[in-house]
């Protein structure tokens, strides 16, 4: 009766060091795929153009889903951005005047910049205007011959 125990607790400890053995090796395979893991997502960030989206999905720690092979991270292209319709502005040496009124005797009262005749920001009154559409976006001319954009 003593050896059948004897072999009974030894074939008990041979299942429990096999259990531990696996155990052991099931560990180690997990953490070789986590640095696997780290190492995709690291190559995936250098692959990465700035401002890019990157998926993160099955690049965390493991779970009960962190079944099988995982799907290598995608790297999303960047958006583009719509453009814009642009705001004309002023031609080269041609001053601007902002937040601008048209006179009672055909003048354009407002702030002045990019001139070399007034600081930036000055209230300016020109002379009557004689050319050009009076509205915003346009380039004016005015009957001593200057010309301004109006913003």
């Amino acid at each position: 009766a003593a050896a059948k125990a004897e072999a009974a607790e030894k074939a008990k400890l041979e299942r429990e060091a096999k259990a531990a053995a696996a155990k052991t090796k099931a560990e180690a395979t997990q953490m070789s795929k986590q640095g696997a893991k780290k190492q995709e997502a690291k190559k995936t960030v250098a692959r990465a153009k700035r401002g890019a989206t990157i998926s993160l999905f099955g690049l965390g720690g493991g779970g009960a889903w962190d079944q099988g092979p995982e799907p290598a991270p995608t790297v999303a292209p960047a958006k583009k951005q719509p453009k814009q319709p642009s705001k004309p502005s002023a031609p080269n040496g041609v001053p601007t005047i902002s937040n601008w009124r048209l006179n009672g005797d055909g003048s354009i009262s407002g702030r002045i910049s990019g001139s070399p005749n007034f600081r930036t920001g000055e209230q300016v009154t020109t002379s009557e205007i004689t050319q050009g559409r009076i509205e915003s976006g346009a380039v004016v001319k005015t009957g001593s011959g200057s010309r301004y954009f109006l913003s």
